[in-house]
């Protein structure tokens, strides 16, 4: 109990220490930028009265639609984001270059298949980034973009910013904001459903895991196979999920063969604060349960061996740059690909002392899906 107790001081207090004030979106007119990603959002948070902030924790029965250009500074590590600041300088810090916000669901999803169109055929698809518990509006902007860029995306990226808090301190407001953005989120994925999309792939991070699986679950009791199978795959980091809760939401997806992919570390201080928080019971990000996970035809990358960014672990996979150079090689999905089930493979890359292990990945024991 004494070192639970240690990790959840430790744990807290670097939480708090990011969340002491609330980030802005705030660009001078005046700035240039000179390497921009686009970025489509839809949330379902409330608009802020500070313009500076444009969204807030509030909740909202309405989702809006914004386009974003995102400047993102060449001057940095992988993984790495920071806000505009005052002065502002272009080389080291992300800003806002351009936006709009769509009146109708129809016009957002116009300028989506402009950006569809524009990959070839075949490869026509779209990611959706849902972010997790402790952020801000304009943190899951910039985040989004990070991840976009690091990972090398071709295809357009379109984040789900559900009304977190932003604060460590509220982390029941966050479970309950989940709870209550699930239908936007299923409509959300109906509407890219309705695109020109060929497929969709969904990366949800930690508490956004929560949100992904039950918004999936939703369609499922639902019976809406015709956006379920448009899904390329779902990717849950660090999901800050109760086992037996995943469990029952696997067997709602399983007759829609959803194919599942987990990447967890044992490493991940949070999730061990989560655990304590929620009862002690294990959460799916922690690793601590890969054989089970297995046998519910779920693909398990632990991570737990890479170089853990920051004192918490929590978000590895997006702002360590020897996982992010990693999966932007595309030999790490290749090999999986080829993989058997059952099968263990060791993924290897380039670490600041030459090549190292990197991750495991655990093939689940049935494949259901393609």
């Amino acid at each position: 109990m004494i070192r639970t107790r240690r990790e959840m001081i430790l744990g807290g207090s670097a939480l708090c220490l990011s969340a002491c004030s609330v980030p802005l979106m705030n660009s001078p007119p005046e700035a240039q930028a000179t390497h921009t990603r686009d970025l489509l959002v839809v949330t379902n948070r409330a608009v802020s009265q500070d313009p500076h902030q444009v969204f807030e924790a509030a909740r909202s029965d309405t989702r809006f639609f914004c386009d974003y250009q995102i400047s993102v500074p060449r001057d940095r590590n992988p993984g790495e984001f920071s806000f505009p600041r005052t002065p502002l300088d272009p080389e080291k810090q992300f800003f806002v270059a351009d936006s709009r916000r769509f009146d109708t669901e129809p016009d957002f999803r116009h300028v989506l298949n402009q950006r569809v169109r524009a990959q070839p055929k075949g490869d026509r698809g779209v990611v959706l980034f849902v972010h997790g518990y402790n952020v801000s509006y304009p943190g899951a902007v910039f985040r989004a973009a990070q991840i976009a860029t690091d990972f090398e995306m071709d295809q357009p990226m379109v984040l789900f910013s559900w009304p977190s808090a932003g604060r460590i301190s509220r982390y029941a407001y966050d479970r309950d904001s989940v709870l209550f953005a699930r239908k936007a989120l299923a409509q959300t994925l109906r509407d890219l459903a309705q695109s020109q999309a060929e497929q969709i792939t969904i990366l949800a991070h930690s508490m956004g895991g929560l949100l992904t699986m039950e918004a999936l679950k939703r369609l499922a009791l639902e019976g809406d196979r015709e956006t379920l199978d448009r899904l390329n795959g779902v990717v849950l980091v660090q999901a800050d999920i109760d086992l037996d809760l995943f469990r029952t939401q696997v067997t709602d997806l399983r007759p829609f063969d959803v194919e599942l992919a987990v990447f967890a570390s044992r490493r991940d201080r949070a999730l061990k604060l989560s655990s304590v928080l929620t009862g002690g019971h294990p959460r799916v990000g922690e690793a601590e349960n890969i054989e089970e996970l297995r046998r519910l035809g779920v693909l398990v990358v632990d991570t737990s061996i890479a170089p853990r960014p920051g004192p918490l672990g929590h978000s590895s996979l997006m702002s360590s740059p020897e996982l992010l150079s990693m999966i932007a090689s595309r030999s790490f999905v290749d090999r999986i690909v080829g993989g058997a089930p059952g099968q263990d493979i060791l993924i290897e890359g380039l670490s600041l002392t030459g090549s190292a292990a990197l991750a495991i990945a655990y093939l689940p024991y049935t494949i259901t899906g393609t």
